[in-house]
């Protein structure tokens, strides 16, 4: 069994929606290690979308681990082929690893806030999750 947390946002919009006899997940799915990626001779990074499937919906996201020991996440943001983000994980206050909690990501150490799309929400932080560039198809996300 997994220990799950609710976000305090969530814990307020299960009570509103619970009031108008709504319900809400609050299990949304947690990252998850990508799967069919290859580096390119220009070493940049291809992931195949089909070995994804996790990304075909919004909020759904894969993490990758670089060579230097940090993690970026690839997120679906938006419909389209164009709705994805590369995110680095690194906490730009303190270098701790973000998690995703629901549709935003979370410092664990201080309490930084950002969305899905790594915007800064709330800090100690001061600035944005760092992106990665982003190249996509239909059927590949290539970064780098």
């Amino acid at each position: 069994m997994t220990e799950k947390t609710i976000s305090r946002r969530g814990a307020i919009c299960g009570v509103v929606l619970a009031s108008l006899g709504l319900a809400m997940d609050f299990a949304p799915d947690a990252a998850q290690a990508a799967a069919g990626i290859s580096t390119l001779k220009n070493g940049k990074l291809q992931i195949a979308l089909a070995q994804n499937k996790v990304l075909s919906k919004i909020g759904g996201s894969v993490i990758v681990g670089l060579s230097d020991g940090s993690e970026l996440a690839v997120v679906r943001v938006a419909s389209g082929v164009n709705g994805f983000a590369a995110l680095s994980l690194t906490c730009p206050h303190n270098g701790a690893t973000v998690m995703q909690q629901g549709n935003d990501w979370i410092c664990p150490a201080h309490g930084s806030e950002f969305t899905l799309s790594g915007k800064l929400l709330r800090g100690p932080a001061r600035q944005a999750l760092s992106a990665y560039p982003l190249a996509t198809t239909a059927k590949y996300l290539t970064i780098g």
